[in-house]
């Protein structure tokens, strides 16, 4: 009798823990998965000169708890958060951004997003366009080129553009001969009188200079290849706001640094450098508009504001510690 009930007992357990498993493993295979959020972005409102509010909806959190939400904008369609972008609370639900320091005029691509365990989900694209400015700013399509340089006051002001394409990928500097030429100057403002200084002397031939002094471009024929400054200004200006189309490569400057070597900035990163001048590198001519005052201390550039503040003059490539290439 006690075998019998033992040999039950067991029976008992054996089907208890077989139907507790089966049942787990049922709960397991319907239990659904997490997923990226779901969101809807906001329509654009309030649009100023250099501001806008937009936002989002997200009607479904995907399962995971929203751990960062706002918008992402860039110059471009499908902004990312590796753009520009707010970050405005979390969980799901409705939320509005407010949208600072745009370029007046411009058209910019807006996306919400949200970010939960399983990734970022994105909403659709908005695009819209900032209201224009009787003033000029820094990005506007002006004179021929792109304003990346701007000084005085509305409607006196002066400054530089640059072209909206390169003039070439793989240029030299130059290629027959290591020479001193003497155009050292590196200041805004000197990369003109660099290029006739260099086109004076070189002549004729297949070189960075000669290519910007012999464009003609939507009109006007006085372009030259910016000194190290200028190119600085086109990098942090520019570049850095999704204008001007520039490649992640490196670009000659009309600033020499010895007989050997010229200066270049790198557009990936900003880093300033000298490099060879028997070296292929990509070209982007400017010009002056207006009477540029001789060369500042610093690029003098116009605020929200409306006042002035200086940016102080690029470090040479020895006050960033930069070897030569």
């Amino acid at each position: 009798m006690k075998k019998r009930n033992i040999y039950f007992t067991f029976q008992f357990i054996l089907i208890f823990t077989l139907l507790s498993f089966l049942s787990s493993c049922e709960i397991d295979q319907y239990k659904p998965n997490a997923q990226k959020p779901t969101l809807i972005s906001a329509a654009i409102s309030d649009i100023t000169q250099t501001s806008a509010i937009s936002g989002g909806n997200i009607v479904s959190d995907g399962g995971a708890s929203i751990t960062t939400r706002g918008v992402c904008w860039f110059t471009s369609d499908n902004p990312t958060i590796s753009n520009f972008k707010t970050s405005d609370g979390i969980g799901a639900g409705i939320f509005t951004s407010n949208i600072n320091d745009l370029f007046p005029g411009k058209l910019y691509h807006v996306r919400a997003y949200a970010i939960n365990s399983e990734g970022i989900g994105y909403g659709p694209d908005i695009a819209f366009t900032t209201i224009s400015s009787t003033s000029l700013f820094i990005g506007d399509t002006y004179q021929g080129g792109i304003i990346f340089y701007l000084s005085g006051t509305y409607p006196n002001q002066y400054g530089l553009v640059c072209a909206q394409t390169d003039q070439g990928t793989s240029v030299p500097w130059y290629s027959q001969s290591y020479i001193y030429y003497g155009t050292t100057s590196t200041a805004i403002g000197s990369g003109q009188t660099n290029t006739s200084s260099l086109v004076s002397i070189l002549g004729n031939g297949y070189y960075a200079a000669k290519f910007c002094d012999d464009l003609v471009l939507n009109g006007f024929n006085d372009w030259f290849l910016p000194s190290r400054d200028e190119l600085g200004l086109m990098y942090t200006n520019l570049k850095n706001n999704g204008f001007g189309n520039f490649t992640n490569s490196s670009y000659w400057s009309s600033s020499e640094y010895d007989y050997l070597n010229a200066y270049t900035q790198y557009f990936s990163s900003g880093r300033q450098s000298c490099n060879n001048k028997f070296h292929s590198y990509s070209i982007r001519a400017v010009r002056i508009f207006g009477v540029l005052q001789g060369t500042l201390p610093g690029a003098r550039l116009p605020t929200r504001d409306g006042n002035y503040t200086y940016r102080q003059p690029l470090p040479t490539m020895h006050d960033r510690g930069f070897a030569l290439n």
